[in-house]
């Protein structure tokens, strides 16, 4: 057995190759190794240990998801971790390894998607998809010949032996991925590019960057950073307090890597918004790393963006208008409305009405106004069709791009619930809107916005759906994620505004506590794009 050997990656066989020893930098290492070891050889143990590891939130342990399992120990080990794994019966050893990769680091779980099949000669450049490595197809297998058990099959670039009627086809080379002869450049790993750790406000350093013989050099305050090639996760530890990079000639691939992560890129200072502007700081920084993960990772090239049903549960008939104005602008491929008319004030006509001037398929589903809120959510939940369930409120301001940012939080970070920062906030008593970033944006947490909430179908049914309560509805479900191992993340607040009214709002907090500690405050409805809000007719109607 040839071992795989790569920068950073010791690996060292025992007991006939039965027993794999490995010592790894970092994850992302054992990501590389996970995809280029596919029929390398068949293991019953796995020793690993990582030097730099840090769990998403403290004592959380991921599920490895592999069949067989007779032992698993994870343990702190200095600044990294151990894990040792083992299993009844020989497996192959990519498939071990993956499932160590799933144990280390957050993958999202519930939705149904294409079944990815792995096979032979898959370069390193595949490491982004090491979590969902649960299928190999090795050169001598004989089982299931007749049976299509794959809906994407991966190849490497030097690999011959494709077999067609096992599904759609991804060859690999490099930062070139080919389907269906349409090439692809995925150059953005969301396993490492991604914005984790970036806050609302625009602070940090402003760093410089020179190009020399295809080197990157990025100066920063804290000392040079080198990037070779492509930004490694190294580099984005080390450039995390670091708002925006100045520079021309930066390889594309780099600037694409780095936009993913919410660094600013451009050729100069001027090219920069105004440093006391945070929403303007924000804007620029959310549109570019929206745009170098929907473009530039391997979501583009799989088309696994999944299904999204949108779910609102409204009584308030003077609501309408504006809820469904929120809806009409949404963009997202793949959506669905489910709309719940709770109780008998609403005229169920005019609903119905509104429903069909949507540009998206929609349900309107009648409920009894003796079901609670969050019955009325579950009844809702069920009819939805999407793979993913997201809550929004009739109230509340939603941008267009609003699923897109959620879609992209839940998979750069593998979190069962994701939701935005309450970073905005409308008081209709005083007609005034407050940015507020109290709660850190793009973190794992315990807390985010009610009416902002996104979960699969399959992680919802888990913990047996949306509580049966009248209020603190949010609370409920985030409670029993969180219960069952879960996790929650907080992504940017941009493009979502918490609306206050002058009366009748269920939370118990008062207007006074949302003028307290803030950082930036707006005359009447804040107006920008990405809040859909930059003219009064895209506002959805007057608060």
């Amino acid at each position: 057995m040839t071992l795989p050997q790569f920068p950073g990656v010791r690996v060292r066989a025992r007991r006939g190759g039965a027993v794999w020893e490995i010592a790894a930098d970092r994850l992302h290492d054992v990501q590389r190794l996970a995809v280029t070891s596919v029929g390398l050889g068949s293991i019953t143990s796995l020793d690993l240990v990582v030097a730099h590891w840090r769990a998403p939130v403290r004592a959380w342990i991921g599920r490895p998801g592999l069949a067989g399992l007779t032992g698993l120990q994870v343990e702190p080990k200095g600044t990294g971790v151990r894990l040792r794994l083992a299993v009844a019966k020989p497996v192959d050893a990519a498939l071990v390894l993956a499932a160590a990769v799933r144990c280390l680091r957050p993958v999202a779980t519930g939705d149904v998607g294409p079944m990815l099949t792995f096979t032979p000669g898959l370069p390193a450049a595949a490491a982004s998809l090491a979590g969902h490595l649960h299928d190999v197809l090795l050169p001598v297998e004989d089982r299931d010949a007749h049976v299509r058990r794959c809906d994407v099959l991966l190849v490497g670039d030097s690999d011959p032996a494709v077999v067609p009627d096992r599904g759609d086809t991804v060859r690999i080379a490099g930062r070139t991925w080919t389907r269906n002869a349409q090439e692809f450049d995925v150059s953005v790993d969301p396993t490492i590019h991604r914005p984790v750790g970036r806050r609302s406000v625009a602070s940090g350093a402003i760093a410089t960057a020179r190009v020399a013989d295809g080197i990157v050099t990025i100066d920063t305050s804290s000392g040079p950073v080198v990037v070779a090639d492509q930004v490694t996760a190294a580099n984005v530890d080390q450039l995390r307090s670091t708002i925006a990079v100045l520079g021309k000639g930066l390889p594309p691939q780099v600037e694409h890597q780095l936009r993913a992560c919410g660094i600013v890129v451009g050729p100069a200072a001027q090219d920069l918004p105004d440093a006391t502007d945070h929403l303007a700081w924000q804007a620029v920084s959310v549109h570019e790393r929206r745009h170098a993960l929907r473009m530039f990772g391997p979501a583009a090239v799989l088309d696994t963006w999944p299904e999204v049903s949108v779910v609102l549960v409204t009584h308030r008939p003077d609501h309408l208008e504006r809820a469904f104005a929120q809806l009409s602008r949404l963009r997202y491929p793949r959506l669905e409305i489910v709309i719940g008319a709770h109780g008998d004030r609403l005229d169920g006509a005019r609903v119905w009405e509104l429903a069909q001037s949507l540009p998206y398929p929609a349900t309107v589903v009648a409920i009894e106004g003796a079901r609670t809120l969050g019955e009325a959510l579950q009844i809702c939940s069920d009819r939805a069709t999407g793979a993913l369930v997201t809550k929004m409120d009739d109230d509340d301001i939603y941008g267009p791009e609003h699923i897109w940012d959620l879609v992209l939080a839940r998979q750069y970070s593998g979190a069962q619930i994701v939701g935005k920062a309450l970073d905005w906030v409308y008081l209709e008593s005083s007609d005034t809107t407050v940015f507020r970033p109290t709660y850190a944006a793009e973190k794992y947490t315990d807390f985010v916005a009610g009416g902002t909430m996104l979960i699969s179908k399959g992680d919802l049914a888990a913990v047996g759906g949306w509580r049966p309560v009248p209020k603190s509805v949010d609370r409920a479900l985030l409670d029993r994620v969180l219960h069952d191992g879960g996790l929650v993340y907080r992504t940017h607040g941009l493009g979502y505004v918490y609306v206050r009214h002058s009366a009748g709002h269920t939370a118990a907090v008062r207007d006074e506590h949302f003028l307290t500690k803030t950082t930036a405050t707006h005359s009447g409805l804040v107006r920008h794009v990405a809040f859909g809000t930059d003219t009064d007719g895209d506002a959805g109607g007057s608060t």
